[in-house]
């Protein structure tokens, strides 16, 4: 007892029960866990790191490396307004000139374009476009002669331009107008080449394409003159001849007809009115005459004859006045010139009655000459009328000479501008970043290749090993049994060295010589934590089964008898294994066959083969009857030994052992538990079969130091 409690704390393995073990994360989370695992399945790890890194070295050698040169090309869609109506509108909505940018993103990347690139660098010669000879390439050529299924040699310019095709990218940047275009080779040199070749040909072909547009639109239109030509010569004949026909003579906007009818409606309105006037001056003057007034009518007081006269008359009458006044009126002047004053007044009477002559001739002939403007312009009307209809069919024949006029000369100017349009490039895109030769390769390098294999296959490797480790379903440590049991305090004994198992063990001579390794300190310590569980238990019985571990169940029960006959206790080793493991170890038959014992109620003793350690052995007889189980369980509990050791079979094997774990007289039962080659799924049957009547003691053999 005292060299079990001195030992140091390092060699108590499993030593104190553990608690709280509730809420445990899984096993395959504890790096422990991880590094047993990869230790017991090393080869699992390996293999897929093996595998990652032989794979990238292949991929290294089989693929070269690759590098990109890009350049990037600016597309104005408005273009350059060197003539006031260009081929296509300069101006366009902001989502037409994204679209028409993307036009020509897929017109920068035709096979029109990188054809003619392949042509300029003569790729169809040049082996990186033609496609290296590859191990797959091989054997599917070999396998195609000897199928008899050959094909004919692919064109080089064709395979050439299919291998551009697949190293040439092109993208529009973001909220912009600018196009970038990206190569890729095996040579830097070359994909820069190869990019400035295929922006310069996309632009000198753009350029081309927008001449020969223009050129094909300006021979359309020369090829429309000819005919708009005769088409307007026709419709203008067809107008003159019908003109001729009809008589149908003046300017193109009004008919000589016309024109007469309209002066004589003016002329007739003159006429008219000048009659009026010459009506009315008529009536003023013969009302003047009625009247005697002379000098009322603006005709007669404006008229100069009168005038002279009137003044005349007024000297004439001014001489008689004053003959009158000095020398009366019977003198011979004044006689003359009251003669002279009467002659006078009788001329201007005869020229106002001329004046009323006058104006009533006048009067006549303005009434004449309107009554003949009239019947004239009546004929004229009636003339018009006729001519009307044909006039209106010249018209729509004039208005269809000015259309084709029209269009006609609008050909003329278009064909001619297109002539001049055919010299100049309207084009404003350009290389705005010029391609040259990258500086790094594309992808990682070499080594981050090879860092990331080894960590893809260390991971593929840990992800398989654990995940084999699931299928498994074996113990491993008492940590993992524990978080599969849900419950924690399990004893664990670690691997038993060599001179502890076997037959070796049990011959052992105790008295000579006290082991103090690790195994017997934790055996110890597990017997003495049984008699601690079982106080005032004398003898106290021990019952050591498994649920699949048949040889770490007997090595158990063996330990535990050995040490405590090392301590000088009295043990009794029972073997009740239908193996008869212990029996077979032991070499030696007992004085005194079990069943005959148990069944004539004999002392257990006459059954006991007593080793020279002073352990004492029941070996198990060759055939015992299931019905002596409680007879066994019976001679056990009144043994005189202060331990009794049963070693029984495997849980579920047999009646006996079935019997015995059922006996709630005996309080202690162990499991043994292999850590090495104890399965999960057999530990929870063996557990269901015990039942939760009685809680076993769990006992984990082989395990690691530390647990």
């Amino acid at each position: 007892m005292t060299m079990v409690e001195n030992v140091r704390n390092g060699l108590l393995i499993g030593a104190s029960p553990r608690g709280g073990e509730e809420g445990r994360e899984p096993w395959f989370l504890d790096p422990r866990e991880i590094l047993r695992t990869v230790r017991l399945r090393w080869l699992t790890v390996l293999l897929p790191v093996l595998l990652f890194l032989a794979a990238a070295a292949a991929f290294t050698h089989a693929v070269p490396p690759q590098y990109a040169a890009s350049t990037q090309i600016l597309i104005d869609p408005r273009g350059l307004q060197v003539v006031k109506d260009g081929l296509s509108p300069p101006d366009q909505a902001s989502d037409a000139s994204l679209l028409l940018v993307d036009s020509q993103l897929r017109v920068l990347t035709s096979d029109d374009v990188l054809g003619r690139v392949v042509d300029r660098f003569d790729l169809a010669q040049d082996p990186e476009f033609q496609g290296r000879e590859t191990l797959i390439g091989a054997i599917k050529a070999a396998i195609a002669r000897l199928t008899g299924r050959t094909e004919a040699p692919a064109d080089p310019r064709l395979t050439a331009l299919r291998a551009l095709r697949d190293r040439v990218g092109a993208r529009r940047l973001e909220r912009s107008f600018v196009v970038e275009l990206g190569v890729t080779s095996d040579d830097r040199d070359k994909a820069a080449r190869l990019a400035r070749g295929i922006a310069e040909t996309y632009l000198a072909r753009d350029a081309a394409t927008r001449s020969d547009t223009t050129r094909r639109a300006g021979e359309a239109i020369e090829g429309r003159l000819a005919e708009l030509r005769d088409a307007l010569r026709r419709a203008e004949d067809k107008a003159q001849a019908y003109r001729a026909r009809h008589n149908l003579v003046g300017t193109r906007a009004q008919l000589v007809s016309e024109q007469q009818l309209t002066q004589l409606s003016d002329q007739l309105g003159a006429a008219r009115a000048k009659a009026l006037d010459a009506g009315a001056r008529m009536r003023q003057v013969e009302g003047v005459i009625a009247g005697g007034r002379f000098d009322s009518a603006n005709e007669i007081v404006t008229n100069p004859t009168i005038t002279a006269l009137r003044g005349q008359l007024a000297g004439i009458e001014r001489l008689r006045a004053d003959a009158e006044e000095t020398l009366g009126k019977r003198h011979p002047s004044y006689m003359a010139a009251v003669v002279q004053e009467r002659a006078l007044r009788q001329a201007i009477e005869a020229e106002i009655r001329r004046i009323a002559a006058a104006s009533r001739n006048e009067y006549q002939a303005a009434l004449a000459s309107a009554r003949t403007l009239a019947d004239t312009l009546e004929r004229r009307k009636a003339d018009a009328l006729k001519v009307g209809d044909d006039f209106v069919q010249l018209r729509e024949l004039e208005r269809q000479v000015e259309a084709s006029r029209a269009v006609y000369e609008a050909f003329l100017v278009r064909a001619r501008e297109l002539q001049e349009q055919q010299r100049l490039d309207t084009s404003a895109s350009r290389i705005i970043s010029p391609a040259s030769p990258p500086e790094k390769r594309l992808g990682p390098p070499t080594a981050v290749i090879f860092v990331a294999a080894l960590v893809a296959g260390l991971g593929v490797g840990l992800v398989g090993s654990l995940a084999l480790e699931l299928l498994a379903g074996r113990v491993r440590s008492r940590r993992r049994l524990e978080g599969h049991l849900g419950r924690g305090g399990l004893d664990a004994l670690p691997r038993a060295p060599r001179g502890m198992t076997g037959a070796a063990a049990l011959r052992r001579d105790f008295g000579s010589a006290r082991g103090d390794g690790a195994y017997e300190v934790a055996v110890a310590r597990l017997r003495h934590r049984l008699a601690a569980a079982c106080p005032g238990q004398v003898p106290l019985v021990v019952l050591v089964t498994a649920a699949d571990d048949r040889a770490g169940k007997s090595g158990l029960a063996r330990a535990l008898a050995l040490s405590a006959a090392a301590d000088r206790e009295r043990v009794i080793l029972v073997d009740a294994d239908p193996s008869g493991l212990l029996t077979r170890d032991l070499g030696a038959a007992a004085p005194r066959d079990l069943a005959a014992t148990l069944g004539a109620r004999g002392s257990l003793a006459d059954a006991l083969v007593t080793l020279p350690s002073g352990l004492r052995v029941l070996p198990r007889p060759a055939d015992l009857p299931r019905t002596l189980a409680g007879s066994l369980a019976d001679a056990l509990l009144r043994s005189d030994a202060d331990l009794v050791v049963v070693d029984l079979g495997l849980v579920g094997g047999d009646v006996v052992t079935e019997r015995l774990i059922a006996d709630e007289r005996i309080p202690a039962l162990l499991v043994a538990v292999s850590a090495r080659r104890g399965r999960l799924a057999a530990i929870d049957r063996a557990l269901k079969a015990i039942g939760a009547k009685s809680r076993p003691r769990i006992v984990v053999t082989d395990a690691a130091a530390g647990e």
